[in-house]
């Protein structure tokens, strides 16, 4: 297929990047950064002026973007998706929006023409990397299944959970459970410390136990190592629980006192300068508080090495 692909940041690029390798033409435009256009633009894709050149050029638009008002600033400003789009052009939302939101904007790209279905992905960078992503999506049945192949070229595990917008529901929950976890595992950590616990054994034992989870083992060294490079920002996963907190309100009677609590965790990192941090520097706030770093040596072949090797 000739594809349009918008948002090529820490996930979208080697998205793209197979897309390429699977004999896709793939047409990008510059969003924030250049220099992944250009590493893509290398490997053969095809660099456009605009959104709107790009859907004139393609017979579908994949967008990787942060933020419901991005997403609706690529599909409709001057130069966006809906000027150059011909008619029946489908449009996939694949980043975390709110799903009322995409109800909204599937209307409104369905008034001017066009097709709009939502896929978010989850499975970080890594599964980015390695094509290993799982993709929820909503909208139309028929349009997922023609991108289908695709989605295949970097995601693993497929799912369609039915009208507009569920997949974005869907990514939300997902999202709130394991920043939840990020934010339980912050507080554990901190809490140890507080108690004089020695940190690495404490580690070791939880990775022995009950408590064990992917998330503690990719987390805890991170910690440790004080490397807080964002894989996803603390200010999206900060964004992504706010999200969630207010889908709980509008749309059910459920109280959700876990999330609005881990939502004021990191909105305490916030707080303190730490958003365009790694989420899991949600542990950074609970530092400033301590007013001391959680941080371990480890030398090579102890237990906190070999599971930050496991987990990469």
């Amino acid at each position: 297929m000739k594809v349009a692909f918008l948002g090529a940041g820490l996930m979208g690029e080697p998205m793209a990047g197979h897309l390429l390798r699977a004999g896709h033409e793939v047409f990008v435009t510059v969003n924030r950064n250049r220099e992944p256009i250009e590493r893509l633009v290398k490997a053969g894709a095809v660099e456009v002026g605009s959104p709107a050149e790009a859907a004139a050029a393609t017979d579908v638009a994949l967008m990787i973007l942060p933020t419901s008002h991005e997403v609706e600033s690529v599909l409709f400003r001057d130069d966006g998706i809906a000027a150059g789009m011909p008619p029946g052009y489908l449009a996939v939302d694949m980043g975390t929006c709110y799903p009322a939101d995409t109800r909204r904007l599937a209307e409104q790209f369905a008034a001017a023409g066009g097709r709009l279905i939502d896929a978010p992905v989850t499975g970080g960078t890594e599964g980015a990397r390695d094509a290993t992503l799982s993709i929820m999506a909503g909208g139309d049945i028929a349009a997922f299944e023609q991108i289908r192949p695709l989605l295949e070229a970097f995601g693993k595990h497929l799912y369609h959970f039915g009208e507009i917008g569920s997949g974005h529901a869907a990514k939300l929950v997902q999202n709130m459970i394991g920043f939840i976890e990020v934010a339980a595992v912050a507080e554990g950590l901190a809490l140890s410390k507080a108690l004089g616990l020695d940190s690495a054994p404490f580690f070791d034992m939880l990775t022995n136990s009950h408590s064990n989870s992917p998330i503690i083992q990719w987390m805890v060294p991170k910690v440790f190592a004080g490397e807080f490079e964002a894989e996803a920002r603390l200010d999206i996963a900060y964004k992504d629980m706010s999200q969630a907190v207010k889908l709980g309100r509008e749309a059910t009677k459920l109280p959700l006192g876990i999330a609005n609590a881990a939502t004021e965790v990191y909105q305490l990192g916030r707080a303190l300068g730490y958003g365009a941090l790694d989420s899991t520097a949600v542990v950074k706030g609970l530092e400033h508080i301590l007013g001391e770093e959680i941080r371990v040596a480890t030398p090579p072949g102890d237990a906190t090495k070999r599971l930050a090797d496991e987990a990469r």
